[in-house]
């Protein structure tokens, strides 16, 4: 069959070729996003440079290459490429513009500056945006302030937002260890660590621990500190596993070098 004198399949073969060098960028981003969900993040990070290095990457894939970027802790990277994201994202998209602020608030915070990371997210909230992950975020947030009402009232409203999620569930037990509720925290805890949290996750173990030494049970607490050092910590983890080594130490938990 000819079209105007040209063969079909060369027309569409053309087309093709078209479509494919138009959205080469994203079809590269597809990798790295298939490298991130098999964990594995350093690949991921340079399938992504060389997405980007194509150009015209999607601000959705833009917005999970600036999330590598931070949770393996390139903040400057991670800053640049979210900000460029939020760019991309017309105005009147306010719930993906949300989406990304959620992200610039995490690289606030490891940046050093809570307050605004803080302010951030009020701000996003205070738009009527709700979602799992800006609770989780603020729920962090507000427990790192120390300020207990706050960060107890907020998680508490998070956990009925979404009572299934782990990171929810354990800030609401931190919650309630920083308001010295510690047996309230201890239930919390124990419910979350019957849901079998994942192996990436060591803050429930040594949230739990903490909060078992405060209530004199320091042998268990111990054990549930020295299970957190066997789980895979991040750069986005509350603590470094270094902290929870020197914790372990200090109440008389011995390592092996």
């Amino acid at each position: 069959m000819q079209i105007f004198g040209l063969d079909l399949w060369r027309i569409i073969l053309i087309v093709v070729l078209i479509f494919l060098v138009a959205k080469r960028a994203n079809l590269v981003a597809l990798l790295a996003k298939k490298q991130y969900f098999s964990r594995e993040f350093e690949k991921a990070l340079k399938t992504f440079r060389v997405a980007d290095k194509i150009g015209n990457l999607s601000p959705n894939n833009k917005m999970n290459y600036g999330y590598i970027c931070l949770r393996l802790g390139h903040l400057s990277e991670a800053r640049k490429h979210l900000t460029l994201c939020l760019g991309l994202i017309p105005k009147e998209k306010q719930a993906d513009r949300n989406r990304v602020r959620n992200l610039l608030a995490l690289v606030l915070w490891k940046e050093g500056h809570l307050d605004e990371a803080i302010e951030m997210l009020e701000e996003v909230m205070a738009s009527g945006f709700r979602s799992t992950s800006v609770y989780q975020n603020l729920g962090i947030l507000y427990n790192l302030t120390g300020d207990a009402q706050k960060a107890l009232a907020f998680n508490q409203e998070a956990y009925e937002y979404n009572a299934d999620d782990a990171i929810i569930c354990d800030n609401l037990a931190d919650a309630y260890a920083i308001a010295e509720d510690y047996e309230q925290s201890a239930k919390q805890y124990e419910a979350l660590l019957k849901k079998d949290p994942p192996p990436h996750f060591p803050e429930a173990y040594y949230g739990y621990g903490k909060t078992l030494l405060k209530l004199g049970r320091k042998e268990e607490g111990l054990e549930k500190i020295r299970e957190s050092l066997d789980k895979s910590f991040s750069y986005l983890s509350i603590c470094s596993k270094e902290e929870i080594e020197d914790l372990y130490r200090q109440n008389g938990g011995v390592l092996e070098e």
